[in-house]
């Protein structure tokens, strides 16, 4: 397993993109705490004993899965016998689901403002068990981590008032990921489907995460207003903010 890795990523055999949403210093000199929320591709490579052992060695309570129906009858369901709650809210798929031009270099931006603006149910749902300390610690995941993932990841940074620059970084990691499934010997990986499709499918550039920051902005006047928006009362969001940080040392 590479250990040469930013500290985010948590290796775990099978997994190339699991990560803490922790360590991330915020605009009013706090820090996001370790151990409460992360984020992760779809557990499809692991046994079930593989999958019960990381869920216990995470002390999961949530796990949020934001594939489609389709691709978790592909790639197989969430189980858990450990009594964790498990919430299915699909968004969609960017890989497929889109009638823009692949090619585009703003296609990402492109779809995830359309999943922003059209796919408010699902997204109200993950969001308000996130900012929920009750459900804590929580994963949530899609196939690959790194898209539908990518978007809640956002949010939830930024409502921690985690800079805009921040929240880039932690949305550009996926590409340590995909080259860590590129290189890797495992026969789960069907290589073929990733590098068949268009780079601008692929990327995961900070540039994509601070279009979507932007967008968010310029329409709503923040993400916590987008968030109010949806159904999530700001009195919710003041509380995540502060629970979810930590003063620095």
């Amino acid at each position: 397993m590479t250990t040469d890795l930013p500290s985010q990523f948590l290796p775990w055999e099978g997994l190339y993109n699991l990560r803490d949403l922790g360590g991330y210093t915020t605009i009013d000199g706090r820090a996001t705490r370790r151990g409460l929320l992360f984020r992760s591709e779809a557990f499809f490579r692991l046994s079930n004993r593989s999958r019960s052992q990381l869920f216990a060695k995470l002390h999961l309570r949530t796990v949020i899965d934001l594939r489609s129906d389709e691709e978790r009858q592909q790639q197989g369901y969430v189980e858990t016998t450990q009594g964790q709650r498990l919430l299915h809210l699909p968004l969609i798929d960017v890989s497929v689901a889109s009638e823009l031009d692949r090619t585009d270099r703003d296609y990402l931006a492109k779809v995830y403002r359309a999943i922003l603006t059209s796919q408010s149910d699902s997204l109200r749902g993950a969001m308000s068990a996130i900012v929920n300390p009750d459900n804590w610690p929580l994963l949530f995941h899609c196939a690959a981590g790194k898209d539908r993932t990518g978007i809640v990841a956002m949010l939830t940074l930024a409502i921690a008032q985690v800079s805009d620059a921040q929240v880039a970084t932690d949305y550009a990691l996926t590409q340590y990921a995909l080259r860590r499934v590129l290189a890797a010997n495992d026969p789960e990986i069907d290589k073929a489907s990733w590098k068949d499709l268009p780079p601008s499918v692929v990327a995961s550039t900070p540039e994509t995460a601070l279009q979507t920051l932007s967008f968010l902005q310029h329409t709503y006047g923040s993400v916590a207003d987008y968030l109010v928006a949806l159904g999530l009362e700001p009195a919710q969001l003041a509380k995540f903010g502060e629970t979810f940080t930590t003063p620095m040392d």
